[in-house]
């Protein structure tokens, strides 16, 4: 059997038949063929196929799914689900066992061409990720046994994945810190612990080794919801194993903020014995200013933060006053003001009810977002972002964008002059 192949698995021929009949038009495949219960682990066992079919009637059918997915060469092979109709403990029970995807018996032909096309995408973007996960093993980036980033380069992984969280506006994206603990004295088995947590979330999920023999998860649109649901499952797998504690919060800001926020609040209720805690208000900054949290060269985050504004207001403070002193004179009945942060940068411009703004932000210190509103009464609101990595961030870059800015604005007040003087 060719690799670009389809198995169909089924105990009734006719039915393996009618689904043949059903894909014949399928050109992506070389091959389809058909084979029972008994015949496909034989088969299998010899061969790999790029994708399976397989009907089940029942609940005990869904065994020969379980069997598939004990062959470790199978693991990765995509698997279609077929039912007559909708039974949704079976199709559940057939998700937890390892399917990909399902269709109906009596489902149209371009339905049915469709999933399977579908599916087949989904396994060649499967196969990409894991050539990056053996490239990110290679590099000693992730630990090649559990798939889990190293400790060592976690702070600069989840650096890059918090930054583009928010310049992607990635609403109800949650990071996760989660601290093993011992019971009744048992050793902590780091390796299988791993291995569990790392079986639980979402293929586009990310977890990390953590500080102090814990685990950093980011969990893409989970929500409190997703978040618990996804700690209660971790907490069930590891029952006999140990007791698990987390904090949980959705991405704000920086992963050099947010961490030790997450980090105090395990300790804390390691002590108080509350198991899972979901955090709204944060402060972020007295959490930095306390804790020691040191990234993968040693140096401390508070320092890197420190170097990082430095040289950022070193290239901000000059533009923002240059632009405003410029400008006052050109526009004499505008308002011109700007502010300077570690969280966020300012400068802005208005006459009446018109306003331009620019607001610079800085997530996990690598990146510069800069979010650029045109607002003026009784007109929706113009919103555009820029975003850039710092090392390309420039005064003459940043004039550019200023002036862009305010020529905008200029345009906006000269036609709303005009406007104000044409006859009604």
């Amino acid at each position: 059997m060719k690799n670009s192949s389809i198995l169909i698995i089924s105990n009734d021929e006719k039915i393996s038949q009618q689904i043949s009949d059903k894909i014949k038009l399928l050109r992506t495949c070389d091959t389809i063929r058909s084979v029972s219960y008994i015949e496909a682990i034989s088969v299998l066992n010899s061969t790999q196929p790029s994708l399976m079919l397989v009907y089940c009637s029942n609940s005990d059918s869904v065994g020969i799914i379980k069997e598939i997915r004990t062959i470790k060469s199978l693991n990765k092979v995509p698997i279609i689900f077929i039912m007559d109709n909708l039974v949704e403990d079976l199709l559940l029970y057939a998700f937890d066992n390892g399917i990909d995807d399902f269709f109906f018996l009596s489902d149209t032909d371009s339905i049915i061409l469709m999933r399977i096309l579908l599916t087949l995408q989904k396994s060649i973007l499967y196969k990409k990720i894991e050539t990056t996960k053996d490239i990110l093993v290679c590099t000693n980036i992730v630990d090649k046994d559990t798939g889990i980033y190293l400790k060592e380069q976690a702070p600069t992984a989840l650096r890059n994945f918090f930054s583009k969280s928010i310049e992607e506006n990635l609403e109800d994206t949650v990071f996760m810190y989660l601290k093993p603990v011992s019971i009744q004295n048992k050793k902590i088995q780091m390796h299988k612990i791993a291995e569990i947590i790392n079986s639980i979330p979402r293929g586009n999920d990310i977890v990390a080794y953590g500080r102090n023999s814990g685990f950093y998860l980011i969990l893409y649109n989970s929500g409190i919801k997703g978040a618990k649901t996804v700690y209660e499952r971790i907490k069930n797998a590891l029952n006999n194993i140990c007791q698990i504690f987390s904090a949980a919060a959705e991405i704000t800001t920086s992963f050099e903020q947010m961490e030790p926020v997450l980090y105090q609040s395990v300790k804390d209720q390691i002590e108080t014995g509350k198991e899972f805690n979901y955090l709204y208000d944060l402060t972020f900054q007295e959490a930095v200013e306390v804790m020691d949290i040191r990234d993968e060269n040693n140096k401390p985050f508070k320092d890197f933060k420190k170097e990082f504004f430095d040289s950022f207001e070193k290239i901000v403070a000059p533009v923002f006053y240059q632009q405003r002193t410029a400008n006052e004179n050109k526009y004499p009945n505008s308002k011109i003001e700007y502010s300077i942060s570690e969280s966020e940068s300012k400068f802005s411009i208005s006459q009446n009810e018109i306003i331009s703004e620019l607001n610079m932000t800085y997530p996990s210190y690598i990146k510069l977002i800069i979010d650029i509103k045109h607002s003026e009464k009784d007109i929706p609101p113009m919103i555009r972002r820029l975003t850039y990595d710092f090392e390309d961030v420039s005064e003459e870059l940043l004039t550019s964008i200023i002036n862009d800015v305010i020529t905008e604005f200029s345009n906006r007040v000269n036609m709303n002059e005009l406007q104000s003087q044409l006859p009604e």
